[in-house]
């Protein structure tokens, strides 16, 4: 099934290592009937990470793709690695995303590495929402966490939720922009809706006022309705806070237990109703300085934005459909080099397993395989139309080691393998060295170097 651009959902999984992301995207396929069951890091069977590398340290090392149907949606999900040493796979996904969901760890508060990802955040001018997870966790502290989030983020942070019994026995949401109390059985699911009990609704009512005056702001016709009426229908709540995002004027916090599956579909729900479509983001910028729109009526303007090498596979392509539409068995031209790349069939992808499709719209996100000259950084065009899309800057490396091979002979096969490492991540860089006669890997830390070899 093709969707719509303006039925398409991008987003991207951010947070610090521990935070939660794969167990996150684990609930929002599993609540969006994509898995039958949840796995979990610790039992090494999550549909994010399927390295068994990351099974090993239980920590994703590749960025992940995925999708969910949600009322009438598709969102595609990008699950990212929390550790600083794998930020490329970051950049790439920030870039092609239209919503970051950042995810804050309720027992640590705000970490370094939350901190490191905000700046990419405002440098992609991304619409951002913030997810405190592990709220069922007995260190579990929502007023510590939400006070640092509004102290290193600024006063746009606002909450849309709190709980009503954080920690060990936690189920109970109170959600101040619907102004009802989600109640959860054990098992997590689908929450009862309650009315918010007395003790609770002064805080509700205050926070939901904020909410209003937020949404109003953007939009005089709203900032007169709220001024005569002191409130607003949930259908112009919705508007403003649409707009409010859009700008990042507001960067909605929504609370969840991801371990125990509570609280992920009411996040889905206002992916779907609120965050903006790849077509209400700023038009792409290209290398001539002009804007692309994101139009599925337009000739199509494809982007890669990651490639894998996959054993009996060989290259795996991911990329954004950035104009037009892209169908199975079309030809595209490659601006970098005006060679022609055939798309025999095209995929989704959630982790590993990979779904055909017939097409992508505009703004939609698909995998294909074994193009021929493509690689991650050039844009595929429609014969004729002449664009390239901005590349991806990638940060400079910060470390570098001298590699050699334990066997002459094979030194050979060993810089291959490290060339299929570099084409796989830009932020790996091999380079010969005549001053200090040494072939020199160059990466973003130890970790990062460690896992290469």
């Amino acid at each position: 099934m093709s969707f719509h651009t303006k039925n398409v959902r991008n987003v991207v999984l951010l947070g610090h290592s521990g935070s939660g992301k794969t167990s996150f995207a684990e609930c929002m396929l599993y609540e969006g009937g994509e898995i039958n069951r949840r796995g979990s890091v610790a039992d090494g069977n999550t549909i994010s990470d399927y390295l068994p590398i990351e099974q090993e340290k239980q920590n994703s090392i590749l960025s992940s793709l995925m999708h969910v149907e949600w009322k009438d949606s598709k969102i595609n999900i990008i699950d990212t690695p929390g550790l600083d040493d794998f930020v490329g796979e970051v950049i790439s996904s920030l870039r092609v995303a239209a919503t970051s969901v950042i995810l804050l760890d309720a027992r640590h508060g705000v970490e370094v590495g939350t901190e490191l990802i905000w700046d990419y955040v405002q440098e992609y001018y991304s619409p951002a929402l913030f997810v405190i997870n592990h709220m069922d966790s007995e260190q579990a502290d929502y007023e510590m966490t939400l006070e640092q989030a509004q102290e290193r983020f600024g006063p746009k942070v606002l909450p849309m939720q709190f709980p009503a019994n954080a920690g060990s026995g936690f189920n109970a949401i109170v959600d101040t922009l619907r102004m009802v109390m989600y109640v959860f059985k054990d098992d997590g699911g689908k929450p009862e809706k309650q009315t918010i009990p007395e003790e609770y609704i002064g805080r509700a009512q205050e926070m939901h006022n904020a909410l209003v005056e937020a949404a109003a702001e953007n939009d005089e016709e709203l900032m007169e309705r709220f001024f005569d009426e002191g409130s607003l229908t949930e259908e112009e709540l919705t508007e403003g806070l649409r707009m409010a995002m859009a700008k990042q004027e507001v960067f909605p916090l929504f609370i969840a237990s991801a371990e125990r599956n509570m609280g992920s579909g009411r996040i889905m729900g206002f992916i779907n109703d609120i965050c903006p479509s790849p077509a209400d983001r700023k038009p792409v910028l290209l290398t001539n300085g002009e804007r692309l729109a994101c139009d599925p009526e337009a000739d199509t303007s494809i982007f890669i934005f990651k490639t894998i090498s996959e054993p009996k596979v060989g290259l795996v392509s991911y990329f954004k459909v950035y104009s037009g539409k892209l169908k199975a068995g079309d030809e595209l031209a490659n601006a970098s080099d005006g060679s022609n790349e055939r798309f025999s069939q095209l995929y989704l992808a959630n982790g590993k397993e990979r779904i055909p499709v017939n097409e992508l719209q505009a703004g939609d996100i698909g995998v294909c395989l074994k193009l021929k000259n493509a690689h991650s950084n050039n844009t595929l065009n429609t014969k004729g139309t002449e664009r390239t899309i901005e590349p991806i800057q990638f940060p400079e490396s910060r470390i570098r080691v001298a590699i050699a091979s334990m066997d002459k002979n094979k030194m050979e096969k060993l810089m291959k393998a490290i060339h299929t490492l570099e084409e796989e991540d830009p932020t790996l860089h091999v380079e010969q060295s005549p001053t200090l006669k040494q072939t020199l890997l160059n990466g973003q830390g130890q970790l990062h170097i460690d896992m290469v070899k």
